[in-house]
């Protein structure tokens, strides 16, 4: 299928890395995820946040490693506890890009497009929709790698424009929530950047459920009143923005996502 090419220089892509434990195999994967960025011919803005207080936890003193000041595509936080994370980072990203970049996209440092030509094909999909998750399947892989496929799953945009049945516990479908999103700069201020007081997590599932007008089914049993009552308004907007799912696309690219630990070990909804 023939892909038009486009001007990228309008399109910034942001990542984001923040490392704690400093965990070798981390900085090893942003490495592995700048290249591929390289290769694919697109403008990435990395925002990298150090923990000032991070001894206090008997944690090693901390130090930036994969940015450096008055690099203009690099953003150096320093963050006064280790209760940061990712979407914070991101506004503050996208708050720095240049003006001529109108469409924006963040995605997950440990992931790699299976084609080169995935910022054109986004760039296509943005034409259509202004918010577009940017695949359709994503590949988790195993500790072998691309050869070891531990599951598939289709994105939460794929499912939408598919009329796949979309519900938070899967039952019978699951819309992967993350990964990779791309939206009109424009749209991304309408909306007042993403949630950002996620301290442990469910960021991308409020987002994604939240463009549906569906946000409050993201909410597990005993979560506090302020809290849903803060994430309702602030999906509320992002439903308006999304005509409830009905603005929201997908980019026809598949993807890999690194293997870095068993899923079953990251507790993605007990530490809520």
């Amino acid at each position: 299928m023939y892909t038009p090419k486009y001007d990228l220089s309008r399109l910034g892509i942001v990542s984001v890395i923040f490392n704690p434990v400093r965990y070798r195999s981390r900085y090893e994967r942003y490495d592995k995820f700048r290249d591929h960025m390289a290769r694919s011919g697109v403008n990435l803005f990395t925002v990298e946040c150090v923990f000032e207080s991070a001894t206090r936890f008997g944690l090693a003193p901390q130090r930036f490693e994969v940015t450096r000041p008055g690099n203009p595509r690099h953003i150096q936080v320093v963050a006064p506890s280790i209760m940061w994370m990712k979407e914070n980072l991101i506004n503050i990203a996208v708050q720095q890009l240049p003006p001529t970049i109108d469409r924006i996209a963040w995605i997950d440092a440990d992931v790699e497009f299976e084609h080169l030509n995935w910022p054109h094909l986004t760039m296509k999909a943005l034409d259509r929709y202004p918010i577009v998750q940017m695949f359709k399947t994503g590949y988790f892989t195993g500790p072998s790698g691309k050869k070891e496929i531990l599951r598939r799953d289709h994105s939460f945009g794929y499912s939408i424009r598919h009329n796949k049945p979309i519900y938070p516990h899967r039952p019978h479908w699951y819309a992967h929530q993350g990964y990779a999103w791309a939206m009109h700069r424009n749209t991304f201020n309408a909306i007042g950047g993403l949630i950002d007081f996620c301290i442990v997590g469910s960021g991308d599932l409020h987002f994604a459920y939240a463009l549906l007008g569906r946000v409050e089914e993201t909410f597990p049993r005993g979560l506090h009143r302020d809290y849903r009552m803060q994430v309702s308004n602030w999906g509320d907007g992002v439903a308006r923005a999304a005509g409830n799912g009905t603005f929201v696309g997908y980019v026809d690219v598949n993807l890999y996502h690194r293997w870095h630990g068993s899923r079953a070990n990251r507790n993605y909804t007990s530490r809520l």
